[in-house]
């Protein structure tokens, strides 16, 4: 074989990540609100829960639950909540010079499952990769681990190209968009909404399996495959995101979330929130007020 017929393809960047900038993941009381700013590179603001109100220049935009915008390099934005509902938010800074961003900017996206997952992997990669803490207000540069888990920072870019071309195929294929969210309205779909509208139960495997009218073996399998988890453990976090909810929002005392949430005992309660928080209630809704005083400061 004549190895000099062959020529190689150069593969073309059509969203090229340079440098990322910040990674943050916020939990907002329902009085949060930053008073603005701009910088040279990219933001990427996506809603997890709750709904915030983007400012980009002179436009506001209504951020609900799986909205996503894309702020250009320069331009004065801002972000608050609603004052009656907690939110979190997922905040990504960047460098890209890619032609086709420009295309995004200013616009609101409604993510599908696929692009919540891509956000969710660089979420995790950020932490596999950096000390920083992701509920840092401002993070003047990110601090790499002495022992990164090998190609995290890879990954980051990886996982963040992958969520920008899909945006962008979105926004160009419509009857993509339309196709990607009727598969979202399948089984998982259907038994997550169950899960959500009945927090204030505790639900068994059995209960569940029931409702949706399939094995147990097909149910956990199910879940397996679509959320990486057990369906018992994500009603439990489900229950937990919850209360984290209430706790920034300040309606109700610790006593009370429990029992909205199906608990026996506020002490059960506590300790599957530490256990999956890392910090007990009265430890989380501390932290809530840190970050609320940080941003009031910031504003001054």
């Amino acid at each position: 074989m004549n190895k000099e017929i062959y020529s190689a393809t150069r593969l073309k960047d059509d969203i090229a990540i340079s440098e990322i900038v910040t990674i943050h993941y916020f939990e907002f009381s329902k009085n949060y609100k930053f008073g603005g700013e701009s910088h040279g590179f990219w933001e990427l603001v996506y809603v997890d829960n709750g709904e915030l109100t983007a400012t980009a220049e002179n436009t506001e935009h209504k951020l609900s639950k799986g909205s996503l915008i894309l702020h250009k390099p320069n331009e004065w934005h801002t972000l608050r909540a609603d004052g009656v509902n907690a939110a979190a938010s997922i905040i990504i800074s960047f460098h890209c010079h890619s032609k086709a961003m420009e295309k995004m900017s200013g616009q609101v996206f409604h993510t599908g499952a696929n692009q919540r997952v891509l956000l969710s992997e660089i979420i995790k990669e950020a932490q596999n990769a950096f000390d920083s803490p992701l509920s840092n207000l401002v993070t003047p540069k990110l601090h790499r681990k002495k022992e990164p888990l090998f190609g995290a920072e890879q990954l980051i870019k990886i996982n963040l190209c992958k969520l920008l071309i899909s945006l962008m195929r979105e926004g160009v294929s419509p009857s993509h968009a339309f196709e990607k969210r009727n598969l979202d309205k399948g089984l998982f779909g259907e038994i997550t909404s169950f899960l959500a509208n009945n927090l204030d139960k505790s639900l068994s495997l059995e209960d569940i399996a029931h409702h949706a009218g399939i094995s147990k073996t097909s149910l956990k399998k199910l879940f397996a495959s679509q959320a990486g988890c057990g369906v018992c453990e994500y009603f439990i976090r489900l229950k937990i995101d919850r209360a984290k909810t209430y706790i920034r929002e300040g309606n109700y005392n610790f006593t009370q979330i429990a029992e909205l949430l199906g608990y026996g005992s506020v002490h059960y309660f506590s300790s599957q929130f530490k256990a999956r928080v890392n910090m007990t209630p009265t430890e989380y809704a501390s932290s809530v007020k840190a970050l609320t005083s940080e941003a009031e400061r910031f504003n001054m």
